[in-house]
């Protein structure tokens, strides 16, 4: 990937993921007054409100949102800022290690600034969670790919010198477990 890109890409998204929830919060403070004093804030399996509360609660996709993304800002924050991620890495694999947890962090902050926006948007309008046809639950958990991918990469990177052949068996094997889980989940839901 580019260097220029892989440099400009943590802030694009800090300004995207802050912008967006930041619209959002203004758009709700400026309709907040027309807003009945019961309303639906919570959505259930069907992506249909399922508690309905306080409009003052309204606000709470605003804080899930900002929380989450100020707490991936912190973590590639601190990524930035350590020296050596191990000392047993070159210096080759440990830029590599470090781009490839900013990027997971970056995927996570994003995700989860959208997924927000999306909820404060549909309890302004008191509308049906829209997750792109995706019960929510199953919606909520995809982003947990994101780490195990980033892992992935890493230990790909770094051990495929030593045993190709091992790696990508257990890549495959990961991979195969993951969807399987994701599969039997789903099912054990409905």
């Amino acid at each position: 990937m580019n260097e220029k890109i892989i440099k400009r890409l943590p802030a694009a998204v800090n300004i995207l993921s802050f912008g967006m929830l930041f619209v959002y919060f203004v758009y709700m403070l400026v309709v907040y007054k027309g807003f009945p004093e019961q309303i639906g804030i919570h959505y259930g399996e069907d992506n249909e409100f399922d508690v309905y509360a306080s409009k003052w609660l309204a606000f709470f996709p605003f804080m899930a949102g900002f929380g989450l993304a100020t707490v991936f800002t912190i973590g590639s924050f601190a990524v930035n800022k350590a020296k050596h991620i191990s000392k047993k890495l070159s210096e080759e694999d440990n830029v590599f290690v470090r781009k490839t947890v900013l990027i997971a962090f970056d995927a996570m902050k994003l995700f989860w600034a959208v997924f927000y926006t999306i909820w404060a948007h549909c309890v302004i309008h008191q509308t049906r969670m829209f997750t792109f046809g995706i019960p929510i639950r199953n919606f909520q958990g995809l982003p947990l790919f994101i780490i195990p991918w980033a892992f992935i990469a890493i230990d790909s990177k770094v051990r495929l010198k030593k045993s190709k052949r091992y790696i990508i068996i257990g890549e495959i094997v990961l991979t195969v477990f993951m969807i399987t889980g994701a599969i039997i989940g789903t099912k054990l839901r409905k």
